[in-house]
């Protein structure tokens, strides 16, 4: 039998150990607000996804995530590994402990402890859209879920740097600005054949985002029309780029603009596939995938969350 009303999962290793360095000041708010918890912490790489379908199956249907958008992705794929309830019963919260925080900025939450639980405590719920990864690899299947972006190509390498920077201790922009230097000066862009809904397509592709949030990369606007509870992910296609046209599209990054550019193209999908001859690199909400083909589904209105501004979202009927 479930006491408490929360659960709250702490990842101690997020934003380069704020975690751990603020859970005393967490559990302090916590209580502050009267919230009736149960805290437990990820002590290791993937350990909140055993976490999150552990406490499912124990009863717990309210949980806070207290870390950042890796902690969420994990905490996500153990509610939907699990079998004990559907996802739909299950209603997420955030504090933001990260460093790049990016789902948090689609549904207005702010980056400060006590503003955050404010909102929990408000208690606005929307069930969004959630992304299924299906993997093909010569000698298995692997399935992964996700809240936020995925990304392929200049993206994805992009990610895997800024986590072994992370790792290091580093934190701020300046992780995803360094990243995205020294992924440019390695990088090669590779033919790649993409399925739109299974409208077939071709590019020489430097990077691809595929966004149910409109962020990634500690604020870049990769996907502007992304809304997270139309049943539709938004895709952006870049093309191959030189080294001028990233300069010349640095701001649009932040503000959606970039994708007004030539090389850019976007669609909006209910599942995308991307196969190429030489696998490209992926990650979801920043954490990096096994390489392979990809094929990437969108399932509606599949987990409440809580939010704090409704701008970015369609008025979805799940919305309450």
């Amino acid at each position: 039998m479930v006491q408490s009303d929360w659960l709250v999962i702490l990842n101690p290793h997020a934003g380069s150990r704020r975690g751990a360095h603020d859970k005393g000041k967490i559990m302090k708010l916590l209580k502050k607000h009267k919230i009736n918890f149960h805290m437990v912490t990820s002590d290791y790489p993937r350990h909140a996804i055993s976490l999150a379908g552990e406490m499912v199956a124990a009863g717990y249907r309210n949980i806070i995530v207290a870390g950042g958008d890796g902690t969420l992705n994990e905490v996500v794929n153990g509610v939907f590994k699990q079998d004990n309830c559907p996802p739909e019963e299950v209603t997420i919260g955030m504090i933001p402990v990260g460093t790049g925080n990016d789902w948090i900025r689609t549904f207005g939450i702010p980056d400060e402890y006590k503003k955050a639980i404010e909102i929990i405590l408000e208690g606005k719920t929307i069930r969004q859209d959630v992304g299924k990864i299906t993997i093909r690899r010569p000698t298995e299947t692997v399935t992964r879920y996700f809240m936020n972006m995925a990304g392929f190509g200049f993206d994805a390498m992009t990610a895997a740097r800024a986590n072994r920077l992370k790792d290091k201790g580093k934190s701020g922009i300046r992780v995803y600005i360094q990243s995205l230097v020294s992924s440019y000066l390695s990088y090669r862009s590779r033919r790649l054949r993409y399925f739109v809904d299974d409208k077939p397509f071709e590019t020489v592709l430097f990077s691809a985002s595929v966004g149910i949030g409109k962020f990634n990369g500690g604020g870049m606007m990769q996907a502007p029309g992304a809304i997270p509870d139309n049943g539709e992910f938004q895709v952006t296609i870049i093309r191959r780029i030189g080294l001028w046209g990233i300069l010349r599209n640095f701001t649009g990054l932040y503000n959606g603009s970039f994708i007004q550019d030539k090389h850019v193209t976007t669609h909006t999908a209910r599942q995308i596939r991307f196969e190429s001859d030489k696998p490209i690199p992926g990650e979801s909400d920043g954490e990096t995938l096994k390489r392979g083909h990809y094929t990437l589904e969108i399932l509606p209105g599949k987990i409440n969350v809580i939010y704090g501004n409704d701008r970015y979202f369609s008025r979805h009927p799940h919305a309450e």
